[in-house]
């Protein structure tokens, strides 16, 4: 198949994927999940500040020491700029994390993200790109973008469950959907790029796995340091790792329309999952010995 048209096909299919998913989340939520920052402001706090301020300079850290290039650089950036995603409300839950955390921190992370991810974007092209290829990213109309396939769906959601509650069965097919319309955008930008794939792809491979160690690292650690419990920290962590990476796809693919951006998406996509699994595992594994031993 002809390499423009795949783009032209993952441009069409990053944003109705992102669009479902973030609908199938607010089919999730209620305005609670946006309050309960009065009752539990020190974790979500920590929590925001992990996922919007400290990992999005780790990024720029590994960029510059790895010496990426500006495409790159802006792909792993906005990679640890991105909020926690729907899935690892799930895996929070599965676990015996704290579910109510989980969400809401996806939430509000989710609605600052359009104003804190063009920024941290824009940051790192003024930073890595050169004056001969420079591509500005307008912060507003990109926000507005962002906008369009986060707030908007996310508000049809909520307002779908409070007048047809029964609406709420659909989110797992939803999810489902979106999460094989992901797969298929990220192997369609591998396939209108496969000649760069292999040799770009390596060369974030490293950065991006250092990213989500350090992502479970901080998320966990950081915590813990500050007085916050193991339960709470450990969702912390998970959705410090488990990205909502079809953000920093859109802006790869939709507004930068840069195929090397988005590799940094790939490589963290295919193995946070794993990761975040492997995190709720242990701690559960860890509470179950607990227990044990008490009684």
């Amino acid at each position: 198949m002809d390499s423009l048209l795949v783009t032209q096909l993952v441009q069409i299919l990053v944003p109705i994927t992102m669009f479902t998913l973030m609908f199938a989340m607010g089919l999730t939520l209620t305005l609670a999940d946006f309050k309960r920052v009065i009752r539990m402001p020190k974790a979500i706090i920590v929590g925001l500040l992990i996922n919007l301020v400290i990992l999005p300079v780790v990024g720029l850290g590994l960029a510059y020491g790895f010496e990426l290039s500006a495409m790159l650089a802006v792909g792993l950036v906005a990679v640890a700029a991105c909020p926690g995603g729907t899935t690892s409300n799930v895996i929070v839950h599965m676990g015996k994390g704290d579910t109510a955390l989980s969400i809401s921190l996806t939430a509000i992370a989710t609605l600052i993200t359009l104003f804190t991810l063009p920024l941290w974007v824009n940051f790192t092209l003024t930073q890595f790109a050169d004056q001969a290829t420079v591509i500005e990213m307008p912060v507003l109309k990109t926000a507005a973008q962002l906008a369009l396939i986060t707030l908007l769906p996310v508000a049809l959601g909520m307002t779908a469950r409070r007048h047809k509650p029964e609406w709420i069965k659909a989110e797992p097919v939803l999810s489902k959907v979106s999460t094989i319309a992901m797969i298929a955008a990220i192997l369609g930008a591998g396939i209108a790029d496969s000649s760069n794939l292999l040799q770009e792809a390596s060369t974030i491979v490293v950065p991006a796995i250092l990213l989500l160690t350090a992502a479970v690292a901080i998320g966990l650690l950081l915590p813990k340091s500050l007085g916050i419990n193991t339960r709470d920290s450990v969702t912390i962590a998970v959705e410090s790792s488990l990205k909502n990476i079809m953000l920093s796809f859109f802006i790869a693919t939709n507004v930068l329309k840069v195929t090397d951006a988005a590799y940094a998406s790939v490589i963290i996509g295919m193995v946070m999952m794993p990761v975040a699994v492997v995190i709720m595992v242990i701690y559960r594994q860890t509470n179950k010995q607990s227990a044990q031993a008490a009684t």
